[in-house]
């Protein structure tokens, strides 16, 4: 399926900030990243689809947007 993927924080100097990619599932895409940019690896970051964070993988249906995030804290 074809996605859109946004990034925010640190991961915009890995990655671009919005891009398209191919991917059926989140694990699939996030595997593709990882092995694509050498900066992902060994990095924690959130996942979101259509706005919604998901902790398990999740099948992307044609033009879901996909949000990549580093983990945030709060003080």
């Amino acid at each position: 399926m074809k996605v859109k993927v946004l990034t925010f924080g640190s991961l915009t100097e890995i990655l671009d900030k919005e891009f398209p990619a191919e991917a059926s599932d989140t694990d699939s895409l996030t595997a593709s990243l990882t092995a694509k940019y050498a900066g992902l690896r060994g990095r924690k970051f959130l996942v979101a689809v259509n706005n919604i964070i998901v902790q398990e993988n999740m099948i992307l249906k044609e033009q879901d947007v996909v949000a990549l995030m580093p983990p945030y804290s709060g003080g």
